[in-house]
C-alpha cells in the first residue's frame, strides 16, 4: 500500500496516514448563496474532501473521517476498506436538488447509512483543515463581481474545467480569479481531450513513459499536491505530443480516472 501523507493542522507537521487512521475534516468556509444558487469558489472545501475522500478509496485505505454532527458530537464514519465511493459527480454531491450547498459536514456528507464511532475510541487521528491557510486563517471571500454561481459554471464551462479551476491551486493556498481560473481551466480540457483523440484508445502505453503516472500518484500522497500531479500529467502530454501521438492511452486514462476526469475521454 502506497504511503500517503497529510499536513496535521494540529501538529504542523506533514504525517503519515495508515489504514484506519482517523482524518478529522475542518471545512471553514460554507458556499455563498445568492438567488439559490452557490458560489462556485466557495464550494472548494467540498469538493477537496470528496477528493480525497475517493482518492484514498482507490488507494485501499480503510480510512475514517470525522466530524462535527448536527447535534455538536464530534462522531466517526469508516470507510471499507478497498471499496469503490458513490458514482456520483463530485461537484454534484456538494450541492442538493435545489442547487443549495451543504452547510456543514456532518452527517450531511457522512450519509445515514455509514457507521459512526464515538471520537473517544480512536486512539490516533489527524486534522486536515479546508478553506484556510497553514496558520488557520481563512480566506475573505471574493467580491461579488469576482464570483460565479456554480450552475453557471458548469453550464458555461462543463465540469472538466471546475475541476481543474478548483483542484489547479493547493488546498492550503487561496484560489485566483474564478473567471480566468474557468477559463485556464477549459483550455487544458480541451487540450486533454484533443491529445486523446489522437492516442490509441485502450491500448498499454509505453513502459518508459510509465514514471509519470508513479510520479503522479506520488505527488496525490504527498498532502494532496494536485497542482504538482498536474504538471505531472502535462509532462506526459508533452511527451506524447512528442511522439506523435500515436501511442496507448492507457497511462493517460489511468491519471484522469485518479482526478475523475476521466469524461474528458469522451466526446465533447
Amino acid at each position: 500500500m502506497r504511503e500517503i501523507r497529510l499536513y496535521d493542522s494540529l501538529s504542523g507537521e506533514l504525517v503519515p496516514v495508515t489504514a484506519g487512521d482517523a482524518i478529522r475534516v475542518e471545512v471553514r468556509t460554507t458556499p455563498v448563496g445568492a438567488e439559490g444558487a452557490v458560489d462556485v469558489s466557495s464550494t472548494r472545501p467540498f469538493v477537496l474532501f470528496s477528493f480525497l475522500e475517493r482518492f484514498l478509496q482507490r488507494e485501499g485505505f480503510g480510512t475514517k473521517f470525522l466530524f462535527d454532527s448536527p447535534a455538536d458530537e464530534e462522531m466517526l464514519y469508516e470507510l471499507s476498506e478497498g471499496e469503490d465511493g458513490p458514482d456520483d459527480d463530485a461537484l454534484e454531491a456538494i450541492v442538493d436538488d435545489d442547487g443549495v450547498g451543504v452547510e456543514e459536514s456532518g452527517g450531511a456528507i457522512a450519509g445515514d447509512d455509514a457507521r459512526q464511532i464515538p471520537r473517544s475510541e480512536v486512539e490516533r487521528w489527524v486534522n486536515v483543515c479546508f478553506g484556510a491557510d497553514r496558520e488557520g486563517r481563512e480566506w475573505p471571500p471574493a467580491p461579488r463581481v469576482k464570483r460565479i454561481p456554480l450552475s453557471e459554471a458548469l453550464r458555461l464551462f462543463g465540469h472538466p474545467a471546475v475541476a481543474l479551476y478548483l483542484l489547479g491551486t493547493h488546498y492550503s493556498l487561496p484560489l485566483g480569479d474564478a473567471f480566468t481560473g474557468l477559463r485556464t481551466g477549459s483550455k487544458h480540457a480541451q487540450r486533454i481531450r484533443e491529445v486523446l483523440a489522437k492516442l490509441t484508445p485502450d491500448r498499454p502505453s509505453p513502459p518508459d513513459m510509465h514514471h509519470h503516472v508513479e510520479a503522479f500518484r506520488n505527488a496525490l500522497a504527498n498532502d494532496l499536491d494536485t497542482p504538482m500531479a498536474f504538471v505531472v500529467m502535462f509532462e506526459w502530454v508533452l511527451e506524447a505530443e512528442r511522439r506523435g501521438g500515436e501511442i496507448g492511452d492507457s497511462d493517460l486514462r489511468e491519471m484522469l480516472e485518479l482526478l475523475e476526469l476521466d469524461e474528458l475521454a469522451l466526446p465533447a
